[in-house]
């Protein structure tokens, strides 16, 4: 039965846990934040959809009453009105295609921005998934060097029954059994912190994790991402409200239609055939602003050199991404050549370990080497993990500086 637990527990373990492609689908889905640049897309199109409505001819109703006294033959002491009025701008000078193009800019730069966020949240939930990874094969470290002193501490007391070892070892093997315990508790805090911290980020709970790797960078070619076009995107909207405030240098050109129809009581006899009780009135009109003392000009100079500004952002924000790319290809580089030696440094350590374990077991070395040599191996395991996934990560930060989306490359 025993057996049988053994080998049905990992299945059981591995069909509860969660993969990392898993969390970043699953915060896509339930991550506030990112429902909240959703909202805001969503916000973006109702623009879109409103400056396109502007197009369209408008029709006004309206009704009034009035009593005024005294009244005379040609104002009733009552009259009750009612219109409407349809309208249509036959041109304005470019003005609704300008702020309809520059809502389009921003529905654009909010889509930008959306993803953007969600590739931030998908390094975080790297970062996360990765120290997690980290910490456990930490604390496995540290737990397997608390085995091996409670071990020693009990081999030790015997040896003081039998007058062959002194109180003194066992208390510098206790005292550095109870500060690795420390440091367990310690490691287990952050532990907990960072899975936490995972949940709140993907909406899943982080206890079981699978494994999961990035694919070997290889051919990326870099493109610009996402943060560079949101610059991009909102330059251009800056510039359609230029066009627009230019629009109103030129003529103005509306075409309405205008029905009323009127009662009118408490009337002096005669009036009424002075007053009309309906009327309909077309007009045309064209107005065009002459002389405002160059005040449109200077408001859309000032959002010309808002423009300006975005677009030295951009050019700022290109060199930024290059060199984060050229610097986080340096950075795979620079943990290959740790992987390999902190591998050596282990294998070294190991070797040094087992060595002098047996030798301080026959007393043949006191036990600040055993305990020396201990530690050494319980660091080397730590790095050598640490490093593994400390790689990972640094592969998904490479894919993001390639203008990538790091979980496309997630195996």
């Amino acid at each position: 039965m025993r057996i049988l637990l053994v080998l049905i527990l990992p299945l059981y373990l591995f069909s509860q846990s969660v993969s990392l492609k898993t969390l970043i689908h699953h915060a896509g889905k339930s991550n506030e934040l990112i429902e909240a640049k959703q909202i805001n897309i969503k916000s973006k199109q109702q623009e879109v959809e409103a400056a396109q409505s502007a197009y369209w001819p408008t029709l006004d109703i309206g009704a009034s009453h009035s009593y005024v006294s005294p009244n005379s033959i040609v104002s009733p002491g009552q009259v009750s009105f009612a219109y409407a009025a349809l309208s249509v701008d036959l041109y304005d000078g470019g003005r609704k295609d300008a702020l309809l193009r520059g809502k389009d800019f921003e529905l654009e730069a909010s889509q930008f921005e959306k993803i953007a966020f969600e590739k931030s949240i998908t390094l975080e939930i790297v970062r996360h998934y990765y120290g997690i990874q980290k910490l456990k094969a930490t604390l496995s470290a540290l737990n397997e060097r608390s085995v091996e002193l409670k071990e020693q501490i009990k081999r030790v007391k015997k040896f003081i029954a039998a007058e062959l070892a002194t109180q003194e070892e066992v208390d510098k093997l206790q005292s550095v059994y109870d500060n690795n315990d420390y440091t367990i508790e310690n490691t287990k805090l952050l532990l907990v912190t960072s899975e936490e911290n995972l949940q709140l980020l993907s909406g899943l709970s982080a206890k079981h994790l699978k494994s999961n790797h990035f694919v070997e960078p290889k051919n990326i070619h870099f493109e610009v991402f996402e943060n560079t076009k949101i610059l991009q995107a909102n330059a251009n909207a800056v510039g359609e409200a230029s066009h627009a405030i230019d629009a109103g240098y030129r003529p103005q050109v509306n075409l309405s239609d205008t029905y009323n129809k009127s009662h009118y009581d408490d009337t002096i006899t005669g009036g009424d055939s002075f007053l009309i009780d309906n009327q309909n009135k077309l007009m045309i009109s064209v107005n065009m602003r002459i002389f405002d003392n160059g005040r449109m000009d200077k408001e859309s100079e000032a959002v010309k050199y808002k423009k300006l500004a975005l677009q030295s952002q951009i050019a700022y924000a290109k060199k930024e991404q290059k060199m984060n790319f050229r610097l986080s290809n340096k950075s795979l580089q620079t943990t290959r050549t740790k992987l390999k030696s902190a591998n050596s440094a282990l294998r070294a350590a190991t070797s040094t370990y087992s060595v002098l374990k047996q030798k301080f077991e026959v007393g043949l070395v006191d036990n600040i080497a055993f305990l020396d040599a201990l530690t050494q191996k319980t660091l080397a395991q730590a790095r050598y993990k640490g490093t593994i996934y400390d790689y990972e990560i640094d592969k998904s930060i490479y894919y993001y500086y390639a203008g990538k989306d790091p979980k496309e490359f997630i195996r």
